[in-house]
């Protein structure tokens, strides 16, 4: 006889698996892409069923019986709103088309500059320098990522990557500076440190700095705010800003990965940020790596600790939602296009390794191994 623990818990196993399938059959891919999840779902459903039929047959109701038939009912529950909210913003995510981000042939950025340290007779150039992004600039690249700090004593942004902040040829270089100085052309992503840290008041005051420090003729289109601290990165949306929300999946090998790439899409997606910053990994450790290249497949990305590896450049590169990539930042790979790679490698390593690489178009993707 069914009384109201089972038919909780019967209720809760259907939705979850109900929801699934529809997910699955919204987004096939997601099927091979999100095994440990996909396998969780299982047990919790089974686990579900077994708790039903073990309250329709068990007479009265205990008091364990009615904790685990509601700790299971309640996972359920929490696991199917879970899915049922990430295949909708996968579903919403889709129908985007990106198209006023960053989108030309030129992926590779430069790192605080271009640094040179004066070994071949060339000036030294510091990093989060202007003589570096302006030298990046000189040598074609399109946009830069450089450090910044919010001085609340000065009301002013420096340009720094320690808190202690550095001194460039000897002097404290503010943003409005280098933006006088370097600001005419290119593209800048600001990695602002501090961001995080500041209180609602501390935050629209640094807020209506930098709006005036960008207050010149579509200017502001060619700047990109990055910050891991969501609800002060709305701020910086809100103020008109495009905004890069940085985020730190695991590496991709990892069974827990699928699960934490979809929290940070959903904070992406509801924050309604720009485009997402994360860690490429490494070719031998990918934490942008197959599984997460699906996932993320609707989402231009902002790619950073990228090793300077032509072939894992050329994967990265050729991935349609990878809009911006940075290597090191004494690294000149400015001029780097997708299919190029071969001719970056040193003449004495032979070229047979073996690579992924990932199509992507019209919503679908296709993985496969290519050999060179």
């Amino acid at each position: 006889m069914l009384n109201r623990y089972s038919i909780l818990c019967f209720t809760a196993g259907a939705s979850l698996l109900t929801a699934k399938l529809a997910a699955v059959a919204a987004n096939p891919m997601s099927a091979s892409a999100v095994f440990f999840p996909n396998f969780t779902v299982i047990v919790v459903v089974f686990a579900l069923l077994w708790a039903g039929l073990r309250a329709r047959s068990t007479p009265g109701e205990s008091p364990g019986l009615r904790k685990r038939a509601l700790l299971l009912a309640a996972a359920g529950w929490v696991m199917t709103g879970f899915i049922l909210t990430i295949a909708w913003v996968d579903h919403n995510l889709a129908q985007r088309t990106n198209a006023s981000v960053y989108n030309e042939h030129h992926k590779v950025w430069a790192t605080r500059g271009l640094v040179t340290d004066g070994s071949d007779g060339a000036p030294v150039r510091v990093r989060n320098s202007i003589d570096s992004i302006a030298y990046a600039f000189e040598r074609s690249a399109r946009g830069t990522e450089l450090d910044v700090h919010y001085d609340m004593e000065m009301d002013d942004f420096v340009v720094s990557h320690p808190r202690r902040y550095e001194k460039p040829n000897g002097t404290l270089l503010t943003l409005g500076a280098l933006f006088d100085a370097v600001g005419g052309d290119g593209y800048f992503w600001l990695d602002w440190k501090d961001l995080r840290h500041l209180n609602r008041s501390q935050l629209q005051a640094a807020l209506a700095r930098l709006k005036q420090i960008t207050d010149r003729p579509g200017f502001m289109n060619r700047v990109y705010v990055e910050g891991e601290a969501p609800f002060s990165l709305v701020a910086v949306r809100q103020a008109g800003f495009q905004t890069i929300y940085d985020c730190r999946p695991l590496l991709d090998s990892n069974m827990l990965a699928p699960v934490v790439v979809d929290v940070f899409k959903a904070v992406y997606y509801f924050g309604g940020f720009t485009a997402m910053g994360l860690n490429s990994g490494t070719r031998e450790e990918p934490i942008y790596g197959p599984g997460t290249r699906i996932q993320l497949r609707n989402i231009p990305l902002f790619v950073y600790h990228v090793p300077d590896d032509p072939e894992f450049l050329e994967d990265l590169a050729s991935s349609r939602n990878v809009r911006v990539i940075i290597i090191r930042q004494d690294i000149d790979r400015f001029d780097f296009l997708p299919g190029t790679w071969a001719g970056f490698l040193p003449a004495a390593v032979p070229v047979t390794r073996v690579g992924w690489i990932t199509a992507i178009s019209a919503g679908e993707s296709q993985m496969h191994s290519f050999f060179t």
